[in-house]
């Protein structure tokens, strides 16, 4: 430990009498090592975090796989009645919950705002394992009555942000939709829900969804309409795998049922034949469901790639500065190895040396990869409800990040300090300068630079077509006409509208438009253009037959 001691504090030494090799060192490495860490915390956010709750590995999520007959909003839904049948009557879950994502118009003391509200059963905090940081979450008591439950749990962020942290806020009303609820409590901290990188403001009973006006037309007993999002717990011993198959009979059994109902009456037995062909997937649970990560994780992988390449480029030239640095010092190492000083104890040392360099450009790395995730969350969309991701790495990407640094400084380090480490004494102590870069070190920094420049020259042709991609993209036609387009929301619902009064605002806005200077035109869609929204329905066509 002396030992090491002494080559940490003689390493300083050394370093602080070449500041400009130290800066070029450890900023190069610092640009390969931030940028890595900058792509690696949102990966880790995004794709390889478990949700913040109990034994995330038991959670698995339900969907619904083949044609439907019906209405559908969102990937991977199901009935609300289908989640109440299959939570009852289930043999392979501990608990069950679903929960539904919208956006709601929330009032408080005169203040109003958008916000991102999840519709959850009272079974959701329990399953979860979450509770409350102040006062109270749900229940199963929470579901027993529809509509009969007005009450809301705030999110912990927005319990700070809006209500400044106070505890007072509870028992006190928050308007939703025009629907007064009561504040029963505020969700435990870090815990943002199900869908990572989505931080939900508010949550409110499922069982109070048909009580409030919303911007779609799914409702709570509907069969033919799958909008909850259904999670289980699995029992102790049950896989996912055992899991789907306990559940086909009881699926199947559901489906009979309905396909003798109402709604199938004018539906043709080619439909009813393909409905009964439905099965239950059964999918991991544990890092829950997200759209961001079902956009963004390839591109987060590809440039995974590219900021890898980046890295690999710094550590080469942090090779040969390192060489070259002992080019110059290639006399002292002679003079000591000539006293008596052992190769290994040289080795070390200026390992050492390299391991420091790493250390700092580590360091540095850090905060640069925080620069990096700013402005890469700060291109994502977030709507009313305001993105989980942090750009503060934790302390997984920070053993990512001092990880990377060492294997960094020990690759690119050793080899150089190993060359260097075996010069001829007698040419070297007369001064001849040139025998450092004979034989195995002029072949390596060869090497290396060969490598730079290939490296450098496929992350050159990467990033032009890259930058052609991006221009493809900008320049695409997508068949309507995008200059000048502007687009924008509003939903009287949510303002206590009935449906005769929100259709005359419509037409009242339309005349609105149509006055105001510059507009040439306008149109309106429940769907807005290219929003990756999955909403779809079944219409019967009398007299066809498919």
């Amino acid at each position: 430990m002396a030992a090491i001691f002494r080559d940490l504090r003689y390493s300083l030494r050394s370093l602080r009498r070449s500041p400009i090799f130290l800066g070029v060192a450890v900023l190069s490495l610092a640009l390969g090592i931030g940028a890595n860490t900058a792509i690696f915390t949102l990966i880790h956010q995004l794709i390889l975090q478990p949700l913040p709750v109990r034994d995330p590995e038991q959670l698995v999520m339900l969907a619904g796989r083949g044609n439907h007959y019906g209405g559908n909003n969102g990937p991977d839904r199901l009935s609300y009645p289908m989640y109440q049948e299959i939570r009852d009557k289930n043999q392979v879950f501990s608990g069950m919950f679903c929960t539904y994502p919208n956006t709601v118009s929330a009032s408080y003391q005169g203040g109003t705002e958008l916000i991102g509200a999840d519709f959850v059963s009272g079974n959701y905090f329990p399953v979860l394992g979450v509770g409350a940081a102040v006062g109270r979450v749900f229940t199963a008591s929470d579901d027993l009555i529809q509509g009969g439950h007005p009450v809301a749990v705030l999110s912990h962020g927005y319990w700070r942000s809006r209500f400044g942290a106070d505890p007072s806020v509870l028992g006190k009303e928050i308007v939703i939709n025009g629907r007064a609820l009561t504040i029963i409590g505020v969700s435990q901290a870090g815990f943002d829900g199900v869908e990572p990188g989505r931080a939900p403001q508010i949550r409110i009973p499922v069982t109070m969804k048909d009580e409030l006006p919303h911007t779609d037309f799914a409702r709570l007993n509907t069969n033919r309409f799958r909008w909850a999002e259904v999670f289980g717990r699995l029992k102790p011993g049950m896989t996912p795998e055992k899991a789907q198959a306990g559940l086909q009979p009881l699926f199947h059994q559901i489906l009979n049922r309905e396909v003798t109902e109402k709604p199938f009456a004018k539906a043709s037995p080619f439909v009813k034949q393909q409905f009964l062909k439905m099965w239950m997937e059964v999918m991991p649970g544990s890092k829950g469901r997200s759209n961001l990560r079902r956009t963004y994780s390839k591109p987060l992988f590809a440039l995974m790639g590219i900021v890898g390449l980046v890295l690999l480029i710094a550590c080469s030239n942090l090779a040969n500065l390192l060489i070259a640095r002992a080019s110059a010092r290639q006399k002292e190492i002679a003079v000591r190895l000539a006293l008596g000083a052992g190769r290994s104890s040289l080795v070390r040392q200026l390992l050492m040396e390299s391991l420091l360099i790493s250390t700092a450009g580590g360091i540095l790395g850090v905060g640069l990869a925080v620069l990096i995730d700013r402005a890469l969350i700060g291109f994502l969309p977030s709507g009313h409800t305001p993105l989980s991701l942090s750009s503060t790495p934790d302390w997984t990407v920070l053993g990512f990040t001092f990880a990377i640094s060492l294997l960094a400084g020990a690759l690119f380090g050793l080899v150089p300090a190993l060359q260097s480490t075996r010069p001829k004494l007698a040419t070297t102590l007369k001064d001849q300068a040139g025998a450092v870069i004979r034989g195995g070190s002029a072949g390596l920094r060869k090497g290396l630079v060969v490598a730079q420049v290939s490296l450098s020259l496929l992350l050159l042709i990467g990033a032009g077509l890259f930058l052609q991609s991006l221009r493809n993209l900008k320049t695409l036609n997508p068949g309507f006409e995008v200059k000048n387009l502007l687009a924008f929301d509003v939903n009287p619902t949510m303002n206590h509208y009935d449906p005769k009064w929100t259709a005359d605002y419509y037409r009242r806005l339309r005349a609105r438009l149509t006055q105001i200077p510059g507009v040439e035109s306008h149109t309106l869609a429940v769907v807005p253009l290219l929003e990756d929204n999955e909403w779809d329905n079944w219409v019967t066509i009398e007299g066809y037959s498919a």
